[in-house]
């Protein structure tokens, strides 16, 4: 037992060495903070989704940034867009869970606001992940800033983001830990900004 878990440890601390060394994924995070934090001191908001776990981090990634992520400062304008189960099941009923993320941004998003969408595999068009290739679709229409926290199994929205941080991994665990750094890195940098 103790030896499994030394090892699930490991793994970690070598995906976090290969991040360390990623000069690609570093800048994407960088350019993601400049552009959360532009849209933030501009009067505009951020607009979080994912499906499963990464729903999970979507909601984690809002409160973080309408509460309080280390220091006490201004309430951030994040929503996380996989909360609402009257919005999610009435449009999922209705229209198909496709839509679920789209419609909220047709409804929600306006031009300077940042989509940030997450995701631990790739979307293939008319199958998996169908919402989150919509939502992209939705905020591009907007006239919105997209970021996508991927991996390198992502590929098929890799043209529908402005920024992809992508994680090197293709394990699912190891991408939805790496996705949980990435994302307490981008508010420490926000909050840090701001």
């Amino acid at each position: 037992m103790r030896r499994k878990i030394e090892s699930e440890i490991c793994r970690f601390i070598e995906l976090g060495q290969i991040m360390f060394k990623d000069k690609q994924l570093k800048e994407s995070v960088e350019r993601t903070q400049e552009l959360i934090s532009t849209a933030l001191k501009g009067g505009n908001k951020i607009l979080i989704f994912g499906n499963g776990g990464s729903a999970a981090d979507a909601q984690h990634f809002a409160a973080e940034l309408v509460c309080q992520f280390e220091r006490p400062r201004r309430a951030l304008a994040a929503i996380a867009l996989t909360t609402d189960t009257s919005i999610l099941t009435a449009q999922s009923n209705d229209y198909g869970f496709e839509s679920v993320f789209s419609r909220q941004i047709q409804a929600l998003c306006q031009p300077g606001d940042v989509v940030f969408g997450i995701t631990t595999s790739d979307v293939y068009h008319n199958r998996h992940s169908q919402n989150i290739f919509e939502a992209f679709g939705a905020a591009r229409q907007k006239g919105a800033k997209r970021v996508g926290l991927f991996s390198v199994k992502t590929k098929n929205l890799l043209n529908f983001v402005d920024v992809a941080i992508q994680v090197p991994s293709e394990d699912t665990a190891l991408i939805q830990q790496a996705h949980r750094l990435v994302i307490h890195l981008l508010c420490k940098l926000i909050e840090e900004e701001l």
